[in-house]
C-alpha cells in the first residue's frame, strides 16, 4: 500500500502523522511530509520508510496489520 493510500485509510490529519513522525526521529517539515505523501515529491528510501512506520505504528494501535509497505533499503555490493 502506499503512503497516501495508508494515510487516507488511517484517517489521520497530516499535523497528527507529522507529530508521529518526528516522534520516530523523523526530521522533516509537515509540509514536506505532506509533499511526499502526496506524491508531490518522491521520498529517499529512508524517508518512505520512517513516513511508513509512522503509520503503521498507528494501524498497530488498532489491532490491524502494517498496511504500508517499506522500501529496501539494502544496496548491491
Amino acid at each position: 500500500m502506499s503512503l497516501e493510500d495508508g494515510m487516507r485509510l488511517s484517517g489521520m490529519s497530516y499535523p497528527e502523522l507529522w507529530l508521529r513522525h518526528i516522534s520516530l526521529s523523523g526530521a522533516i517539515g509537515e509540509m514536506e511530509l505532506e509533499a511526499y505523501v502526496l506524491g508531490l515529491l518522491v521520498p529517499d528510501d529512508y524517508q518512505h520508510n520512517m513516513i511508513a512506520q509512522a503509520l503503521n505504528e498507528y494501524f498497530i494501535e488498532l489491532g490491524q496489520d502494517l498496511p504500508v509497505g517499506y522500501r529496501d533499503t539494502a544496496t548491491a555490493g
